[in-house]
């Protein structure tokens, strides 16, 4: 983290806020996060994730390409805890993506990238005190009637999620991912120069 400032210089980062961030992903942008610690374990949580609106048409396939997947692999969802129950059949709240909540009838073919053959999605719900970034995305998001971001884990194939300021922006120059927001921070491929 202590070398952020010379990447900030390197890149012409500009420091943007959430708004402007679900701005960019409600424009059907795919923007990498990485953001505070890292989390344990096989999933994103939001502070190590590529996120997206699974809106989009082709959304999915955009992304297995970006990461060197399988085309059939489905992504996962994430809410605030608040809207879930609108869009998912589930209860409470799913924080580690536990459980697979059926998505609602009318909304499958709203958000079909992040829902699976059996109409199931892995659901992430989260609240403000779970992750304030996150949760004021998602609002900012919500304003702009999207409910629902696809959260996918920050690496490619082959590699573990990603915990370095550089592996974040290899991701950026080698693949077809459009952002990188660290720390507060928007990045985008070099310019020639």
């Amino acid at each position: 983290i202590d070398k952020l400032p010379e990447y900030v210089e390197k890149y012409e980062a500009k420091e943007v806020n959430e708004a402007f961030l679900a701005q960019l992903i409600c424009d059907g942008n795919i923007v990498g996060v990485m953001r505070g610690n890292s989390e344990v374990g096989a999933r994103a949580l939001g502070n190590r994730s590529i996120l997206c609106d699974p809106s989009f048409p082709g959304m999915k396939d955009k992304l297995n390409t970006l990461k060197s997947r399988e085309f059939f692999r489905p992504f996962a969802p994430i809410c605030t805890l608040e809207c879930a129950k609108n869009v998912f059949d589930c209860r409470g709240e799913n924080q580690y993506m536990s459980y697979a909540p059926l998505v609602k009838t009318k909304y499958r073919k709203i958000y079909p990238a992040i829902t699976h053959e059996d109409f199931t999605a892995r659901l992430q719900t989260v609240t403000k005190d779970q992750n304030e970034f996150i949760y004021s995305l998602l609002q900012h998001c919500e304003e702009q009637g999207k409910a629902v971001l696809l959260n996918t884990s920050f690496n490619i194939k082959g590699n573990p999620i990603l915990t370095t300021i550089e592996d974040a922006l290899h991701v950026l120059e080698t693949t077809s991912l459009g952002y990188v927001y660290i720390e507060g921070y928007l990045f985008q491929k070099k310019k020639d120069g």
